[in-house]
């Protein structure tokens, strides 16, 4: 009687090696994006966030100034006065994630400030802010300033 060895060969487990790897790129691709969406959400309400806290700091006339908010396009900074002035110690800035850039700045005037006026609350300059996803180009989020002061 002959017996008969049951067991798996090589290319089973190759095959099956591979299976494991092309699961666990697609899940990672997936995972990629999801966390990119999130990253991009994060920075568009960081930013909308400092243009607020400028607005009420000016609307309060905290230290009776002015405030306002420049855009570089890894960064925010939230600024006091009717400048922006980078070396200024009270400078308050917003670091993007790397997965995120500020891509597009279409402020009045060619811009790159948006200073908010004492009681009132206007802006000196009006336009769109826009911040993509840099893994993904096509995902965009754009935040609006409008000259009464207006944030969307």
């Amino acid at each position: 009687m002959k017996m008969r060895y049951r067991g798996i060969t090589l290319l089973e487990i190759i095959a099956a090696l591979g299976i494991l790897a092309f699961a666990a790129t697609m899940i990672g691709s997936v995972f990629s994006n999801f966390s990119d969406s999130g990253k991009l959400i994060e920075a568009h309400s960081g930013i909308i966030g400092m243009l607020r806290d400028a607005k009420s700091r000016t609307l309060a006339s905290e230290l009776s100034s002015n405030y306002g908010v420049h855009f570089q396009s890894d960064r925010v900074v939230l600024f006091r006065g009717d400048a922006y002035n980078a070396g200024d110690s009270s400078n308050e800035d917003y670091v993007l994630s790397d997965r995120v850039e500020i891509n597009a700045i279409a402020l009045t005037g060619g811009a790159s400030d948006i200073i908010f006026t004492r009681l009132q609350g206007t802006t000196t300059a009006s336009g769109t802010v826009t911040v993509r996803s840099i893994n993904n180009l096509s995902k965009t989020r754009t935040i609006t300033v409008l000259p009464s002061g207006g944030i969307q």
